[in-house]
């Protein structure tokens, strides 16, 4: 990005950018209603906890390539070094998913809960790995905003028609996880025709074992801190899953699925501002930037906290009515991450990946060791409420972080006498 960049033209972007992910939640917000009223509560748990599963390989595949990569393709000036970041890219993640794939298996193993749907994971697990191939990055760092939008939103447009044409009922649970993650998927193959045969903003080159390791090692520190958000979601599932009913398991879903829609949106529409902030843009830029953020949260968490009593109950029907203060307690730490994700962002633009990784790292630490007894003593507002600690900690933390990168700055200011008063002395 130049330093051309207005607020307008700031804002242009981040709607088109929103607008996209909001279509694009079309299909959860159809799917988790219908799924329950299909499957059945017990069955929509057994889903839910698989998809955690899935996700903690959907996010450990990302890698952090989505800053990183972003970051490097944004750089580039030609073809072929565009050429090769994608190339790059793809194959580090094809390696991370490796890895990944065989502890995912092992769980499902392991939980009794899902030991009858390892079908439905290898199933899971082979889309994960298409999907990993989505070089959405690539459009955004190219500024083809406008088609990452369509691309999006069509994908999954089209896999919820094939959720609602082909599962009907509580034995076609494998289906329902496949339409789960086709999105994805279908995105990677629509992105991959448009950049190397519509834009030929891509072509084939030789990858070698030392670019793709560059390609992890530049995206090491910041696996740390995606690894962290997906631990935290992951084990307020499990938690429930384990220690608690499959009907918890789903009221805690249904709320985590309502929390996902905003931090997905959002977390699209805060990558995409990375480059700009990067670039060292004007002040009333990344003012408009970080309380465009901050409000944006906010106004989201105060809609889940106040909205839920009614909404659950006529969306999800009054099975479902349980999920209601799990929603609030959610809508509350999305308030809460606005603060994180604000200062997240002004974190990563000033290549200060390892005070993101710490801070969030400790942030994953405090949930996991909060949802083992919050799934025993209350079930899902139990984890919720742990999930609510965890995000007080991390927005803390960074705010004591800024407070004391600011200090030194403040010191100078004040301590420091102007440069016309040191020449006449």
């Amino acid at each position: 990005m130049t330093g051309t960049d207005s607020p307008r033209r700031v804002g242009r972007d981040a709607l088109i950018i929103a607008l996209g992910y909001i279509t694009s939640f079309v299909y959860p917000l159809v799917a988790l209603p219908y799924l329950a009223r299909v499957l059945g509560v017990p069955e929509l748990g057994a889903v839910m906890v698989l998809l955690a599963v899935l996700q903690v390989v959907v996010h450990v595949t990302d890698f952090g390539f989505s800053i990183s990569s972003l970051r490097r393709a944004g750089l580039a000036r030609s073809v072929p070094e565009r050429s090769l970041v994608l190339a790059e890219t793809s194959w580090a993640k094809t390696l991370v998913w490796a890895v990944c794939a065989v502890p995912a298996v092992v769980t499902v193993l392991l939980v009794p809960m899902l030991q009858a749907h390892l079908g439905a994971m290898l199933l899971g697990l082979g889309l994960v790995l298409v999907g990993a191939w989505y070089p959405g990055w690539m459009l955004q760092a190219t500024g083809r905003m406008l088609a990452f939008a369509l691309v999006m939103t069509l994908s999954r447009l089209l896999a919820l028609v094939g959720l609602l044409l082909t599962v009907r009922d509580p034995t076609h649970l494998d289906r329902a996880v496949a339409w789960q993650l086709a999105p994805q998927a279908l995105a990677a193959v629509a992105a991959w025709v448009l950049i190397v045969h519509v834009w030929r903003d891509g072509r084939l080159v030789r990858v070698t074992r030392a670019g793709v390791s560059t390609a992890l090692r530049d995206s090491a520190p910041l696996f740390v801190s995606h690894a962290s958000v997906v631990v935290a979601g992951a084990a307020s599932s499990l938690s429930l899953g384990a220690l608690a009913s499959p009907s918890q398991a789903a009221f805690h879903g249904a709320a985590e699925r309502f929390g996902n829609a905003v931090r997905g949106v959002m977390r699209g529409v805060v990558d995409a501002m990375l480059p700009r902030m990067a670039s060292g843009p004007a002040a009333t830029t990344r003012r408009f930037v970080s309380f465009g953020v901050l409000g944006s949260y906010g106004l989201a968490g105060g809609t889940l906290v106040l909205g839920s009593a009614w909404v659950i109950p006529w969306y999800l029907g009054e099975d479902m009515s349980a999920a209601i203060w799990p929603t609030r307690l959610v809508g509350i730490a999305i308030l809460l991450a606005g603060i994180t994700a604000v200062l997240t962002l002004h974190a990563n633009a000033e290549h200060r990946y390892g005070t993101v990784a710490r801070i969030s790292g400790v942030g994953a630490v405090c949930a996991v060791v909060l949802c083992v007894p919050g799934a025993l003593w209350a079930g899902a507002v139990g984890v919720g409420l742990a999930l609510v600690a965890a995000e007080t900690l991390q927005a803390a933390l960074f705010l004591l972080d800024r407070r004391r990168r600011l200090r030194p700055a403040r010191t100078a200011s004040v301590t420091c006498p102007p440069h016309d008063q040191e020449v006449s002395a």
